[in-house]
């Protein structure tokens, strides 16, 4: 293992362990370890010349979820989870990242909506909803589930930990990556 491996193990990978467990168990992301992998990244990539790359990346996981988070479909702790990702695998690696990030978030979605037994009424009131926005015009059709604002109100029960399908897919990257040097 190379030294930019072991710090990606170090500076990345294992806090991220930490994320996991937080947003998969309580939706929650702490930022003390959002704020120490951004860090170690930003610092890491002055240190291997690729600080445009990294800020790139910074700036593209900020700017794919402020919207989200705007309109209260995505939490803030996924923004700064994907930011601080951003940082370690810049824009091509997080841009990879986030397509298995949502791949596995649409199957742990439907997985929670079968244990619930909710899937074939939300999926039948999807398809109708779809239908009358584009085939029909219909505005608001749609339903689209928004995350309380208020810290409070319990999230619903079938809400994903997005930041938790972030760090799997990063897991995955990183083993990928060492099965490709092999």
């Amino acid at each position: 293992m190379g030294a930019e491996q072991l710090a990606f193990l170090l500076g990345c990978l294992f806090p991220s362990l930490g994320i996991f467990y937080a947003d998969a168990r309580y939706r929650l992301v702490p930022d003390r370890l959002i704020l120490s992998i951004l860090l170690a990244g930003l610092v890491g990539s002055v240190y291997t010349h690729r600080l445009p790359d990294a800020l790139l990346g910074t700036a593209l996981g900020f700017g794919i979820f402020i919207l989200p988070c705007l309109f209260n479909l995505a939490g803030g702790g996924d923004l700064k989870c994907a930011a601080a990702l951003g940082a370690w695998l810049g824009p091509y690696g997080l841009t990879c990242a986030l397509f298995i990030a949502v791949l596995l978030g649409t199957a742990w979605g439907v997985i929670l909506k079968l244990r619930r037994g909710v899937l074939a009424g939300w999926a039948k009131t999807l398809l109708i909803g779809l239908y009358l926005r584009v085939i029909c015009g219909v505005k608001g059709a749609v339903p689209v589930p928004k995350i309380p604002e208020h810290p409070d109100v319990p999230t619903p029960p079938d809400t994903v930990p997005f930041g938790a399908c972030m760090v799997v897919a990063v897991w995955v990257l990183w083993g990928l990556n060492l099965l490709k040097g092999w």
